[in-house]
């Protein structure tokens, strides 16, 4: 991915740089010798990761507009990932409030002080705004076929409707301030080390946590996110990107079954004859659900999170394929056997895996 000389993007602002995502795409824009500037609540956390001094550090919340009066002096070019994290113990993942607080009126803040007229020395020139699948709906997701930019937007969360407040003001910033807006939908991103949802199924059945799953044909979309980060420069280079939305994937569809049976190969260990049937499943979440309503805290298995297991999330990338020609590196099949082999290598803390909440791992 790395191509030498100074980016064409002139002067770079990421929010959301100390994410999964955001941490990735800071790194490969460094390798690209880009001129980065990193919003953040946390300038520790940021020195932390860049402490060589090439990353400048400004501090603001998008949640007190008040702080980002500066934020955008003398930037050409926004990556938007900033997104609100709920707290590993915060029940129902996709209703929390303080996605709209931060991630849909935090945009709105931000916009709001951004520098479009060249005050601060250069004029912002392009922004894209990094968002999910959710922001379409799950219903769009489960068709029967893949969904498309192009489908009308349905969310069913309120972060999904965050993330579509969120679209939507980027889109009307840019064609008030006459600068290209863009936006970049992500599915489940996993190549993330050692976070995301895929390492920890993989933890789960390594540790005899994750139950012989049904053979049910679901099919869901994935990405890697070297394939993300290339997504993301490619719409921000193209002349063609301005004013549109694109889906990112590997082009490849899983079910839940397939990955199962492919981490317990790369395990080494053979496949169970028999599995747990749904309708016991749909019992213990139905169980954890109502215990989540009433303790207020996070339950291992939920009727949400088995609805997400089971059901589609099928999305295509044709529209960036056909139109920019995206081309996808990766997919699940080599990853997991990668995955197993690292963890092997070295061994999960004691203390269990890291509860990593945020929305970017699908």
């Amino acid at each position: 991915m790395t191509q030498a000389g100074a980016s064409p993007l002139g002067k770079i602002l990421v929010t959301g740089a100390t994410g999964r995502v955001g941490r990735a795409l800071v790194d490969e824009l460094l390798n690209r010798s880009a001129s980065v500037v990193v919003l953040t609540r946390s300038p520790e956390a940021a020195q932390r990761l860049w402490p060589d001094g090439r990353v400048e550090i400004r501090v603001g919340d998008l949640a007190d507009r008040d702080t980002l009066a500066t934020v955008g002096e003398g930037i050409q070019t926004l990556f938007h990932l900033a997104s609100y994290a709920p707290r590993p113990d915060e029940p129902d993942l996709y209703n929390a409030p303080g996605h709209w607080s931060v991630t849909a009126e935090g945009t709105r803040n931000l916009l709001s002080q951004l520098d479009a007229s060249g005050l601060g020395g250069a004029r912002l020139e392009r922004i894209l705004y990094v968002s999910t699948i959710k922001a379409m709906g799950d219903k769009i997701g489960a068709m029967g076929r893949p969904a498309d930019e192009d489908a009308p937007p349905e969310p069913d969360t309120l972060y999904g409707q965050a993330k579509l407040t969120a679209e939507r003001a980027v889109f009307d910033f840019g064609d008030k301030a006459g600068i290209t807006a863009s936006v970049l939908r992500l599915p489940m991103v996993y190549g993330l080390g050692r976070e995301g949802n895929i390492v920890r199924m993989i933890e789960a059945v390594a540790r005899g946590r994750f139950p012989p799953w049904p053979r049910i044909e679901n099919r869901r979309s994935a990405v890697h996110i070297e394939d993300v980060i290339a997504g993301i420069l490619l719409v921000a280079e193209h002349p063609n990107s301005a004013g549109e939305t694109y889906c990112v994937t590997d082009g490849r569809t899983y079910s839940t079954r397939w990955i199962y049976e492919r981490i317990r190969l790369a395990l080494g260990r053979p496949i169970p004859a028999w599995s747990v049937p749904f309708w016991m499943l749909k019992a213990a979440a139905a169980v954890g659900s109502a215990g989540e309503r009433l303790l207020g805290r996070r339950m291992p298995l939920t009727l949400d999170g088995l609805s997400k297991l089971a059901g589609d999330a099928w999305y295509s990338s044709g529209k960036l394929e056909r139109g920019l020609g995206f081309t996808p590196k990766h997919s699940l099949e080599s990853e997991i056997p990668l995955l197993v082999r690292r963890m092997a290598d070295r061994p999960s803390p004691g203390h269990g895996p890291r509860h990593d909440r945020s929305a970017d791992s699908g």
